[in-house]
């Protein structure tokens, strides 16, 4: 059987994984698992997938014991359940029976649940997937624009409840970062994002981030991006969504 890292017909990201997975554990991985990363608007009432999220690769082990590796931190092993975990794998929910090469697009906290992407990549390596279907937005035209402010901070974001009201979806974002108490760098890149022509915005819950997300019409995403650029003290990162169906896979 052809090790899944040497396996032409899977996409090229998919085999970086299982191959750091030999390289640090001598044997091949047994699998490979892919969730996508989740913007969740609203406070989560809409949840809509991105192309970013995580991959996982290795094999299930009869210990108990889940055994995680970062490709980008290789010497940053977690071993759950422990107290003493490294900050990238601080939002694993320990299940057990693994050992898993992980690797996740995004840093936490930058506006695409990446700890949520990363439990649910290995909830399916485990055949113990039960997360919510992500929703496949019609929105012809528009864009998501996510904005990591680079802003974290370890105080927890409290959310107050919001009442949908509207069908619209860029109302409804507005509605909602108006009911909230976002931080300053939250408003700043709202006000400049609606100001310059966004069809609603609001900031996202993604502890231990501070980040934001606009509904753009295509053509006025570079002008977005401008002016919440001006607007801020520290350049954000950006990430432009097309809404769309990006499923969790996975191979064998």
């Amino acid at each position: 059987m052809t090790d899944i890292a040497d396996r032409p017909e899977i996409a090229p990201e998919l085999r970086l994984v299982p191959h750091a997975f030999r390289r640090t554990f001598g044997r091949p991985a047994q699998g490979v698992w892919y969730a996508p990363g989740v913007v969740n608007l609203l406070g989560g009432a809409v949840r809509v997938p991105a192309r970013w999220g995580a991959i996982v690769a290795g094999d299930r082990r009869d210990d108990g014991v889940l055994e995680l590796v970062s490709v980008n931190r290789p010497a940053e092993r977690a071993v759950l359940p422990s107290d003493d975990v490294p900050a990238w794998a601080r939002d694993v929910r320990a299940r057990g029976g693994a050992t898993l090469m992980c690797s996740v697009d995004l840093p936490r906290g930058s506006g695409l649940s990446a700890g949520e992407a990363l439990n649910a990549a290995i909830a399916l390596a485990l055949d113990e997937s039960d997360q919510p279907d992500p929703e496949v937005l019609d929105l012809p035209g528009q864009r998501l624009l996510v904005v990591d402010t680079r802003i974290r901070r370890e105080e927890p974001q409290v959310e107050r409840p919001h009442t949908p009201g509207t069908q619209d979806l860029g109302t409804e974002l507005t509605a909602y970062h108006r009911a909230q108490s976002p931080d300053p760098e939250q408003d700043a890149v709202v006000q400049a994002a609606l100001q310059a022509g966004a069809r609603g915005a609001s900031m996202l819950i993604d502890p231990p981030g501070r980040p934001a997300v606009a509904l753009v019409d295509a053509d006025l995403v570079p002008a977005v991006r401008k002016a919440i650029t001006k607007a801020v003290e520290t350049p954000p990162r950006y990430l432009t969504i097309t809404p769309g169906p990006f499923k969790a896979t996975a191979s064998r």
